[in-house]
């Protein structure tokens, strides 16, 4: 996968969900794009298992927003500094992707950027660790698997993804789901 295609991609015109309601808890994420071993790669980080919220899942850097963060690219920057030492420069910015609700009553905001030069990340507590999943591997068909939930009386189907004995779901999922909509792989 070229990354050029990617930044491409995010230059055409979209719509993109934009969802502004208070009753949810306004949050912000990367999706960070990075070349690993001469591959486009999706960062992914674990979450630490001594965490009261979704320990050992896994996920993008970001959080809650903040009354200190001047608007949800702020928070984006913020919580990524905090869970794996990227600074601002670090990051350049590429797309937005839609919004996303979760079950847990969080509005998430996601970003997609390119981080400029792979380090070695400065892990918080939050962090259990990072991983570099390729692109190609994470959208290849035979990882995603569709699994059933019932909620509130409802069955409902979920995208998720396996990889190296990894299972992503929930709103990471449904980000990747969308940005792997946008580079439009399938079709190439």
């Amino acid at each position: 996968m070229d990354l050029n295609l990617v930044i491409d991609r995010f230059k055409t015109d979209r719509n993109i969900l934009e969802i502004n309601n208070i009753e949810y808890i306004s949050s912000a994420v990367l999706l960070p794009l990075v070349i690993y071993s001469n591959k486009l790669c999706v960062l992914l980080q674990i979450r630490s298992e001594t965490l009261n919220h979704h320990p050992g899942e896994i996920g993008f850097p970001g959080g809650a927003r903040e009354n200190s963060d001047s608007d949800f690219i702020d928070t984006m920057y913020r919580e990524t500094k905090e869970e794996i030492g990227l600074n601002k420069n670090q990051i350049k910015i590429i797309g937005k992707l839609d919004d996303v609700i979760t079950s847990t009553r969080f509005l998430i905001k996601p970003y997609v950027g390119i981080i400029k030069n792979a380090i070695d990340y400065k892990l918080s507590s939050e962090v259990e660790m990072v991983i570099n999943v390729p692109v190609l591997d994470l959208n290849n068909p035979i990882n995603w698997r569709y699994d059933y939930i019932i909620r509130k009386n409802c069955l409902i189907k979920l995208k998720t993804f396996y990889y190296d004995g990894n299972i992503v779901f929930g709103a990471t999922a449904k980000i990747l789901n969308n940005f792997f909509n946008i580079i439009d792989l399938h079709k190439k």
